[in-house]
């Protein structure tokens, strides 16, 4: 080897780097660096995990035999500022981040639709004309982890349109059966504290949902109870608490009676059945005006009908706005009642509702879409003088507010 440096100090370095460049071949050749060492025929990607989370996270991949540390499989496609958002992932309501990848934020705003697909009239335009977001439900097991539709036991459910997780309650007697009662108080600081303590499903961030989450459970299509059963199986035909307090009387907080699916408010003191969920945010309702008659909001992607229309019954309330031009849209529809309901404003009331955005506004009563299930001749429509959503008979005069789009 002496005699390899004998020379010049320049052709000394020259004979130094073709003497590095020939190490490196012959440790490739021997199995060495990235090579197939176990002659598996094939090498596997790992990507960087910065944050520990499970996924790759932008900036750096290798190829090898085995897994490094620190180096994990799954790779994202896209990623917002923090580098960890992973492909097919849970859209959550105003994080202003394209969860899934999909080049759309706020996904998890979006209202699911109410569950009504049967006709109950030859008006074009009623709830079931329109299948926009159809309720969508995944049976979950006490990891978190996906399970078949015909799954019989399962610990949580997965809303797929909101990105909301709830618990499925059990007939074991235990924290989580479907017979326990709570005051409104006690269903945070004994049902939910609980459930936070247990870790339940792998999670501490269990709460009580506000009325608007807990409503959109409704499946208009059924009757006491008025969920689908096929996921919430032993959900009682009574009043479940929601964490919204009534503005009118902070004694009284806001419930769905899931007998016939009307959301009314109850007294704090009363004990009533509790759902917890976790996830998620409730759409804060950022409105933009169009100036043009209509206003937008920005979270659930629905354009509104700014005035007012007047108060005419069910069937004229379809067919005026399936004729209504606006703002050189002739797609409007009447909402169905979870959009309606939507764009309550709870914090309120005598007129719930955000009056910059909506001036005009009765603080009365306005139709939905949705017929009531068991009542053909009735359909639901939501209050604007406090937010309850109750049911009338078709041929009664509410107001009416068209909407569009979005979604």
């Amino acid at each position: 080897m002496a005699g390899l440096f004998k020379g010049s100090w320049c052709s000394n370095y020259i004979k130094l780097f073709f003497l590095l460049i020939l190490t490196v071949i012959i440790a490739v050749g021997c199995g060495g660096g990235d090579d197939d060492d176990d002659d598996n025929g094939s090498l596997t990607t790992y990507y960087r995990d910065f944050d520990g989370d499970g996924y790759g996270d932008p900036g750096m991949s290798i190829e090898d035999d085995t897994q490094p540390s620190g180096y994990v499989t799954n790779n994202t496609d896209c990623n917002d500022a923090n580098g960890d958002i992973h492909p097919g992932a849970t859209e959550i309501c105003g994080d202003g981040v394209d969860n899934d990848c999909d080049g759309t934020v706020n996904e998890g705003c979006r209202i699911p639709d109410t569950g009504q697909t049967t006709s109950y009239t030859d008006v074009f335009g009623e709830d079931s004309d329109y299948n926009i977001n159809p309720q969508s439900y995944t049976k979950l097991d006490a990891n978190g982890n996906d399970l078949s539709d015909n799954a019989t036991t399962w610990a949580m459910v997965r809303d797929n349109v909101t990105g909301l997780i709830w618990e499925n309650k059990t007939d074991d007697g235990g924290i989580r059966d479907k017979d326990n009662t709570y005051t409104w108080q006690n269903a945070r600081d004994v049902f939910i504290a609980q459930l936070n303590n247990d870790n339940f499903g792998g999670h501490s961030d269990w709460r009580m949902p506000t009325i608007l989450e807990l409503s959109m459970l409704v499946n208009a299509d059924e009757w006491s109870p008025v969920i689908n059963t096929d996921y919430f199986p032993n959900t009682m035909s009574s009043i479940y608490c929601s964490s919204t307090t009534d503005a009118y009387d902070t004694d009284y907080a806001w419930g769905v009676d899931f007998g016939y699916g009307d959301v009314y408010g109850y007294s704090k003191s009363g004990s009533h059945y509790v759902c917890a969920v976790r996830g998620g945010a409730t759409p804060t309702h950022e409105f933009v005006d169009n100036h043009d008659g209509t206003v937008t909001d920005m979270e659930t992607g629905l354009m509104w009908q700014q005035g007012e229309a007047g108060r005419m019954t069910w069937t004229a309330a379809l067919t005026y706005c399936e004729n209504l031009e606006l703002a050189g849209y002739s797609d409007w529809r009447l909402p169905n009642r979870n959009e309606l309901q939507s764009i309550v404003d709870y914090q309120t009331y005598n007129l719930a509702i955000n009056i910059t955005a909506f001036p005009g506004a009765m603080s009365s009563d306005y139709w939905s879409s949705t017929t009531c299930a068991n009542f053909t001749d009735i359909a639901w429509y939501v209050s604007f003088s406090f937010g309850v959503v109750d049911y009338s008979n078709k041929s009664d005069n509410y107001y009416v507010r068209a909407v569009r789009d979005g979604q």
